[in-house]
């Protein structure tokens, strides 16, 4: 099984962070986001990996290589301009085996079954196959009916309560797909192209595309809310990732210096290089690699990038981004949601 990892946007919802990087390149507690990502298909048995690149690829290449490393072998595809989900994989086509080809968002952190998904999918005959997973409110999102043979039924996008079905389960796309080479024969090269609104229905509408529902845990990445939340579910061991060093809900980088009297609550990560001063008191947050928290200062339920500088007394709190390089002045108190851009400062807050 070959598999092609979408990794081209450009991550706005979470600026300031993807400023400097791209999204499948921010970390989660020990590693790059999207190596996970690598891990999961691994253990899988897929090891034969296509990165669709768009927005800063060499941040990519330059740390995964040739996928070695990661006990994968990884290839490369940096699109001339966007051209959406379904024209990406089209951009990639001279890389494919010509097999079934898995497809999966770069912002999906999940425990899905990929081998019951591929199963699935040849039982039950389909060109394309879709993982869903459930929600309780599908307003959000794109939700997916299905007949009784699993069959794709229809697409609500962002559905109404009056287009909702009491009883019903709220399935959702969850970013993972398998589809036969006549669907990626479908898509149109070299053109703006999306696979959700223009591909999937297509196939739907001849009875070819069917859903794989499935309870496994599911997170989209790209809001800083869940990206903090995607942190304390891996902290809280939720979610099988490979990260070790992980301890009473806390992870510590090596390199990184806490001061005996500085408080750890729960739920934080500390990355590489990072100083912790004595008195400061850390919660549910996310201290970047470098960053410098000083004297009894208060990070609580925050993302902290990396190379930072958060002065004696200062206070960041309630869902604050602070991007890296800023320096949050002494006494400041930063009550978000809201964020400090890239190299800011905050003198006088």
């Amino acid at each position: 099984m070959q598999a092609v990892v979408l990794v081209g946007g450009e991550g706005r919802r979470l600026r300031p962070l993807t400023d400097t990087r791209p999204k499948p390149m921010m970390s989660l507690v020990d590693r790059p986001f999207v190596a996970h990502q690598l891990d999961h298909l691994r253990r899988h048995g897929v090891t034969d990996i296509v990165f669709s690149c768009g927005y800063r690829p060499d941040a990519l290449r330059d740390f995964f290589g040739d996928g070695s490393s990661y006990g994968v072998r990884l290839s490369y595809v940096v699109d001339p301009a966007p051209l959406g989900t379904a024209g990406a994989i089209a951009n990639v086509g001279e890389l494919l085996s010509g097999d079934d080809l898995l497809v999966l968002n770069g912002d999906i952190l999940t425990d899905l079954d990929l081998g019951a998904l591929m199963r699935g999918h040849v039982e039950s005959g389909a060109v394309g196959t879709i993982a869903l997973t459930p929600v309780e409110d599908p307003s959000a999102y794109g939700l997916v009916r299905l007949k009784p043979s699993r069959a794709v039924e229809a697409f609500l996008e962002k559905p109404s309560i009056v287009e909702l079905i009491p009883g019903e389960p709220y399935l959702i796309n969850a970013g993972t797909y398998l589809l036969s080479p006549s669907v990626v024969a479908m898509i149109p090269t070299g053109k703006q192209c999306s696979i959700e609104r223009e591909i999937f229905p297509a196939v739907a509408a001849d009875g070819a595309l069917y859903g794989h529902p499935s309870d496994a845990y599911w997170r989209d990445i790209g809001t800083p809310a869940s990206y903090l939340g995607a942190h304390i579910d891996v902290l809280a061991g939720r979610v099988h990732t490979e990260t070790d060093g992980i301890a009473d809900g806390r992870y510590i980088a090596p390199g990184a210096t806490i001061d005996v009297a500085a408080l750890l609550g729960a739920s934080v990560s500390v990355g590489a290089g990072a100083t912790i001063a004595a008195g400061a008191s850390l919660t549910r947050s996310v201290i970047g690699a470098g960053t410098r928290v000083g004297q009894g200062t208060v990070v609580h339920d925050s993302i902290v990038g990396e190379g930072v500088v958060i002065e004696q007394g200062a206070r960041v709190e309630a869902g604050m981004v602070i991007g890296d390089g800023a320096r949050i002045a002494p006494n400041s108190v930063l009550t978000g949601p809201g964020s400090v851009p890239t190299g800011a400062g905050t003198e006088g807050v």
